[in-house]
């Protein structure tokens, strides 16, 4: 007589099993309780029977806590030189924002006439974008000036494409010491002309991982740990907004 063997999947146990645990360190804090007779002891030894396992997830969330609220190795020093029309001169974005590209090698001239209408509007010149493109399963990226305002029709402002924008933004990666479940990234607003810093931002990547205690007996799969793994956060719209838009 063959065998007979009950399969369950793991997705079905992923409930029961956490909540299992949960009720152990709720009933190893009580006995605690009993003994001590103090909230205080009770809530602490909860919180470390609970860090054996969730402790990256209440950093994480302890730490988007803190940037949201502090706005930490961010803020605004100054704002960005305005021309008697409110605008900034010259900006480049290069390697910042990317627009993508699909069939050409370059910027179309209704893609140019979109991006212009977002931009012209509080840069006087000109901004320096990057672009991509994806083919033969290859990234290909490029660089583009795109000229603003009364400058896309002047031939001789044309011809001096090296002429360095006034403003530039830059990124790079903020080493952490302690935590490597998260990557922090630092925009820094720059005046190329004084080398003078206006304003920086971060961009903050929570990484999942799968080599925990959780993973191997609580039955925590990948797309449970990206699904319960908080949102990136990021302040660089808004840093970015009151350095070059914003009177």
């Amino acid at each position: 007589m063959p065998a007979f063997e009950l399969s369950i999947p793991e997705g079905f146990l992923f409930i029961p099993a956490n909540l299992s645990f949960l009720s152990f360190c709720f009933f190893v804090s009580f006995l605690f309780f009993k003994v001590f007779r103090s909230k205080s002891v009770f809530f602490i030894t909860w919180l470390t029977l609970v860090s054996f396992v969730y402790s990256d997830f209440l950093l994480k969330q302890a730490i988007k806590i803190f940037y949201t609220n502090t706005s930490f190795h961010s803020g605004v020093i100054s704002k960005a030189q305005r021309n008697e029309d409110g605008k900034i001169d010259s900006l480049s974005t290069i390697k910042i924002y990317q627009y993508p590209l699909s069939y050409s090698s370059s910027l179309s001239s209704s893609k140019k006439d979109e991006i212009s209408k977002i931009h012209e509007n509080y840069i006087s010149k000109f901004i320096d974008i990057s672009t991509y493109r994806y083919k033969f399963n290859k990234y290909f990226y490029n660089q583009e000036r795109i000229f603003l305002n009364a400058y896309k029709y002047d031939n001789s402002f044309l011809s001096d494409i090296k002429q360095k924008p006034r403003f530039t933004v830059t990124l790079k990666e903020h080493k952490n010491t302690f935590f490597d479940f998260y990557r922090e990234y630092q925009y820094s607003f720059i005046d190329t002309y004084t080398n003078e810093i206006l304003a920086k931002a971060y961009y903050l990547k929570f990484e999942t991982s799968t080599n925990k205690l959780r993973n191997r007996y609580l039955y925590w799969s990948k797309q449970k740990e990206e699904e319960f793994n908080p949102s990136s956060i990021q302040n660089f719209d808004e840093i970015y907004r009151e350095v070059f838009i914003d009177e």
